[in-house]
């Protein structure tokens, strides 16, 4: 029997790449995202490349859809070998104007989103014997940026729940692995103008399949962003400070 993946975000910037990646590999595809239209598109366009894939009209921000997807996705294909949770939400964070609702809705799709998914995954992989589970966080969880201190503080979020989560699920069989992009180009990112280290979305979903496929447990990438923002972790609180007020605020992007 062909792996199951289900995705969310698929409709979409690197879940959609994947989804476009793992097509022709052998995969059934369960495809998740609030764009109905885009994801039907997608795909006719995956059982043309050979995959068995199905459409699941999904905003995670929502613990009722998302239990209805991943049903869904039982339902047709009977379990759950991977499951990459790729959607995501950006949004500059003004600190002259700081809006508490603004920042509920990024921790609604990149945290909570995520956290809904794990709710329903988890028994199901413990009930089969294990599986993976790959979350794209983002290089910007490595520290606070002036202007996406909010979308940052998810991301931050994100990479600490399943650096805290993955050692104690090892032993049910359960992977989990946290994929941090930097910069990567997608319909959402293309006003962004010139992104430093940027990849395309092809490329970077061509990257993480490999990596996933080796059993990697962290993906960062591309690697001078990620040595970069290493860097920028461990600079003392003065000099961070110093360097960050000269910077323009940094631009967040969609995952």
């Amino acid at each position: 029997m062909n792996q199951v993946v289900f995705i969310t975000g698929a409709s979409s910037g690197i879940g959609y790449a994947l989804a476009k990646e793992l097509a022709p590999r052998g995969y059934a595809l369960a495809l998740a995202a609030r764009r109905t239209d885009l994801l039907d598109a997608l795909c006719k366009e995956a059982r043309r490349a050979g995959s068995d894939a199905i459409a699941l009209p999904c905003d995670v921000g929502n613990q009722a859809e998302v239990k209805q997807a991943i049903a869904d996705t039982v339902a047709r294909f009977g379990r759950i070998d991977l499951a990459i949770l790729s959607a995501g939400i950006g949004g500059p964070t003004n600190a002259a104007d700081f809006q508490a609702d603004k920042f509920q809705r990024l921790m609604q799709t990149n945290v909570l989103g995520v956290a809904f998914c794990l709710e329903e995954l988890l028994p199901l992989m413990r009930r089969q014997g294990g599986g993976t589970i790959a979350a794209i966080s983002s290089l910007a969880g490595d520290r606070g940026f002036p202007g996406s201190a909010g979308y940052c503080a998810t991301k931050a979020a994100l990479s600490t729940l399943f650096d805290g989560l993955r050692a104690e699920l090892k032993s049910a069989g359960i992977n989990l692995v946290t994929i941090e992009p930097g910069y990567v180009l997608t319909p959402m990112t293309e006003s962004f103008g010139k992104m430093p280290f940027m990849m395309q979305a092809d490329e970077a979903a061509r990257l993480i399949v490999r990596r996933l496929e080796r059993g990697d447990r962290v993906i960062r990438f591309p690697l001078a962003a990620s040595a970069f923002m290493k860097l920028m972790r461990i600079l003392p609180v003065s000099l961070f400070d110093r360097i960050a007020a000269k910077r323009r605020p940094i631009k967040t992007q969609t995952t």
